[in-house]
């Protein structure tokens, strides 16, 4: 999974960046923390939805 940071965008606004790619800008340092917060919070819920699947196959496997 890229790194996902905020970075100043050069017009005293904000951006939050996945990788090289801008996901959003022009926030305050606020609003691009946050923003940030919830893609990093919302990339676990989708590894932690995909765990019981990932187990259940390598039980399957093991089997």
């Amino acid at each position: 999974m890229p790194k996902i940071s905020v970075k100043l965008a050069g017009d005293g606004t904000h951006m939050v960046v996945q990788g090289h790619d801008p996901v959003a800008c022009g926030m305050s340092l606020e609003e691009a923390e946050n923003f940030l917060t919830f893609l990093r919070a919302s990339a676990r819920v989708r590894r932690t939805q995909r765990l019981p699947e990932a187990l259940r196959l390598r039980g399957a496997l093991a089997v």
